[in-house]
């Protein structure tokens, strides 16, 4: 049986695992730290390398989207972030969410045999709970992004019990599956396709990720509520497209698409097209 102390995320032996991987050449390994977002900007503003890898064992100062806090318990789950320095436009920044949602979906999937699903923008779910949520920052110079900061935290060997209050909103793989993850095997897994998936996105070859995304959302063809920055109103997802935009149709028939916001999923969808 695995036990919490065969499974630190040291960088040592992710750097064994994956030696020639562009995210294990720099490594910041934390036991405990506030934030690893955070830690990745301040990282990032002073020059911090492409592909540096941030993890905690615990987060004290965990947050998601919109300043909410993000529990992060010790030794149980994955949090991480990853610098990247691709020479995008702003306005494709959020393709790297879709990225990481689909490196974690697949990843789970290859180590636990778990079919998730993706919640634009930025969540995977497992029957309507939250498994892994994405937190996605950068700095643009003239319309260029100069860094881009990409954090995840991912349950996986949290106990649900321990936090009641979130018993039917968050979820974690080993409630799902009843038995231990590595750790160690997931964040690997996740590494190795993250860099696959990144190779394609430069390259402009991301049709399968583009295909492959639109496949595993759970929003697509739903009439959903959404808050953005402006304005809240009801519409039905069409799609993603390219640039991780969500594509949406509203009552009026109007079509447009949205980079941020929040999405609850409304029941009944609605009918048609």
């Amino acid at each position: 049986m695995l036990h919490e102390s065969d499974d630190n995320l040291l960088p040592k032996i992710i750097q064994e695992r994956l030696p020639d991987s562009i995210f294990t050449r720099h490594i910041y390994y934390f036991p405990s730290i506030g934030s690893t977002n955070a830690y990745a900007k301040a990282l990032a503003k002073k020059g911090g390398a492409e592909g540096s890898l941030v993890i905690a064992e615990k987060q004290t100062e965990g947050k998601g989207r919109m300043g909410r806090k993000w529990y992060s318990p010790s030794h149980v789950n994955l949090y991480f972030s990853v610098i990247f320095r691709p020479p995008f436009s702003i306005d494709r920044v959020f393709s790297l969410n879709m990225l990481i949602a689909l490196a974690l979906v697949d990843a789970i999937y290859n180590i636990t045999g778990l079919k998730t699903l993706i919640k634009w923008p930025n969540d995977v779910y497992f029957t309507g709970k939250k498994m892994a949520g994405i937190l996605t920052e950068f700095s643009a110079n003239k319309k260029r992004a100069e860094y881009i900061i990409v954090g995840t935290g991912l349950n996986v060997n949290w106990d649900i019990k321990d936090k009641p209050e979130l018993q039917y909103l968050a979820t974690s793989l080993i409630k799902e599956i009843g038995r231990i993850v590595s750790r160690v095997d997931l964040l690997v897994k996740i590494l190795e396709l993250l860099e696959r998936y990144y190779r394609l996105l430069l390259r402009d070859q991301d049709s399968f990720i583009y295909k492959r995304w639109n496949e595993l959302s759970m929003v697509i063809g739903k009439e959903v509520l959404i808050d953005s920055s402006n304005e809240r109103k009801k519409a039905r997802v069409k799609g993603i497209d390219k640039n991780g935009a969500l594509v949406i149709k509203d009552e009026n028939g109007k079509e447009s698409s949205i980079i941020c916001g929040d999405v609850k999923v409304l029941f009944p969808p609605l009918p048609g097209n």
